[in-house]
């Protein structure tokens, strides 16, 4: 076992990786399995093509493709397609993968397989590219062993392995052999998880059991993925018993859920991600360092995880989510505390009790998107929370979020994204450089901190786990004490509505949605 962001000793793990959304074993895994139905699973997102340069990130979710890490939900990192993981120097990696592994299409999954897909990725992918600099490499050093050079210090290379967009394993061969065609790679078994895919199109996928599987056999004959973009119609389909699982309901739904029999509203997974407000400091009122300290202690943020979001979200205490151990909980609601800044401030409550600062009044246009439904009631409440304290805020929805808040985009003073505090594979650099670090791309207001971009880069070549905590600490402090700019609303846990049938199934951390144990309930 690694530990996340830590410093990076050999690991090994004589078993492969238990599943994260696996289901209560009993028996062996295909105990039964000729007798169960195919698992069908209802999602809003469009699964395009097995390129798996473009879309090979969506494999893992569903059983189809692996990784060679895995991220969990304590924060931790484990093997998974690998059996050892050993940094030998600054930029020198030794990648051992586990015996016995190989592609859906019968292909071993040997260290030759594998140095040519890090450098597939390596000359293709964005991802790749992002995340290590130009020239890493990787050499075949063995029959199972594979040595990758990553040119300069990088302290995100586990992270990286655990993220499905940056090496999703693929077998390069059979991709290459079917050039500009991917239409060929329908049922050409690319992958190494326990289902392959026997059809794509624009309404579902469909896999089939893979019964050579590494870890053993699955426990499914197959599983249905349809795209369903509309939420009440993708809950609609497990409550007709036209799908088992849907994915991504809006939490809005729950109350309406749990009222009805037979399907439930399954949430609590830990989640990276949250809802971050996003505040233009170039602009009044968000240019006085006061107001922007006070809105970071007016927010009630267990109100908007308990009551307005029925308990299905977490509390942002912190920058980070709780699981991480580098987590400073140092963000709080302190009412009294937002009152004294704003008074001393010069931000003094007029005869319509919206506040004021030469003339100037207290007035915020506070931005949402439609592609994320439960940001209505969290800013409307976030509107009234603050409307107690002095401000008139506007709610306005926009298209796109991104482009409204970027270069010529809408008039703004605070947006709500969704957005992850961490990459997917549970590093905090990428997140860090793109949203405070001096000219990144999801640093929409300019904002500039010089001890934070050293900061920044000092982590990204860091790694004794000591000097990384300390580092990432004070980094929270500036963010949410010292200069606030982005900051979490709440965290978010995974969430699904399921009928009877898989009752018990609860939603994968990382979006591991399914497993080779994930089976019906008993």
């Amino acid at each position: 076992m690694l530990a996340a962001c830590g410093s990076q000793p050999a690991a090994q793990s004589p078993a492969a990786p238990a599943p994260t959304n696996a289901l209560p074993r009993h028996g062996s895994a295909c105990r039964d399995s000729e007798d169960l139905p195919p698992l069908r699973i209802v999602t809003s997102f469009q699964i395009a093509s097995l390129n798996p340069v473009d879309d090979g990130f969506w494999m893992p979710e569903f059983g189809v493709g692996e990784l060679m890490m895995q991220f969990r939900a304590d924060g931790q990192h484990y093997l998974w397609l690998l059996e050892e993981l050993e940094q030998i120097d600054d930029v020198t990696w030794r990648l051992h993968l586990r015996e016995g592994i190989t592609f859906q299409n019968g292909a071993p999954l040997d260290a030759a397989a594998l140095a040519a897909l890090i450098n597939r990725q390596m000359e293709l992918s964005s991802s790749a590219q992002s995340n290590f600099a130009a020239g890493t490499t990787a050499e075949v050093t063995g029959e199972l062993e594979v040595t990758l050079n990553t040119v300069a210090p990088n302290t995100g290379v586990i992270p990286a392995l655990a993220d499905e967009a940056v090496f999703p394993v693929y077998d390069v061969a059979a991709v290459e052999a079917a050039g500009e065609n991917v239409e060929q790679l329908i049922g050409a078994g690319i992958y190494t998880g326990p289902y392959s895919v026997v059809s794509l199109n624009e309404q579902e996928m469909l896999l089939e059991r893979y019964e050579g599987y590494w870890q053993g056999m699955p426990a499914l004959p197959g599983v249905s993925v349809r795209f369903v973009s509309d939420p009440q119609a993708r809950i609609l389909a497990v409550q007709n018993d036209e799908a088992d699982i849907a994915l991504y309901p809006p939490t809005a739904a729950k109350p309406v859920v749990d009222a009805q029999d037979g399907i439930f509203f399954n949430f609590g997974t830990p989640s990276t991600g949250g809802f971050r407000m996003v505040l233009n400091i170039q602009e009044p009122p968000f240019n006085d360092m006061a107001v922007r300290q006070a809105i970071i202690r007016a927010i009630n943020y267990d109100e908007l995880a308990n009551d307005v979001m029925d308990g299905v979200f977490v509390s942002a205490t912190s920058y980070y989510p709780p699981f991480f151990d580098f987590a400073l909980a140092n963000q709080r609601t302190d009412v009294a505390e937002a009152t004294r800044l704003l008074d001393e401030g010069g931000w003094l409550p007029g005869a319509d009790g919206v506040r004021a600062k030469d003339s100037e009044p207290l007035r915020v246009i506070l931005l949402i998107y439609p592609q994320q439904p439960d940001l209505t009631p969290i800013s409307e409440a976030i509107q009234a929370q603050l409307s107690d304290l002095g401000f008139a805020v506007e709610i306005r929805s926009v298209d796109s979020i991104n482009d409204a808040l970027g270069p010529g985009g809408e008039e703004w003073d605070a947006g709500l994204v969704s957005a992850g505090a961490v990459t997917f594979g549970g590093a905090p650099e990428p997140t860090l450089r793109r949203s405070f670090v001096t000219g990144g791309d999801r640093n929409y207001a300019g904002f500039s901190n010089a001890e934070l971009d050293a900061l920044a880069e000092e982590l990204s070549r860091t790694f004794d786990s000591q000097r990384r905590t300390e580092i990432l600490q004070r980094l929270q402090v500036i963010k949410i004490e010292e200069e606030p700019y982005q900051f979490f609303v709440n965290h978010h846990t995974g969430r699904v509505v399921v009928n009877e049938r898989y009752r018990d199934y609860q939603p994968g951390f990382a979006l591991y949605h399914v497993s080779y144990t994930t089976r019906p309930s008993e």
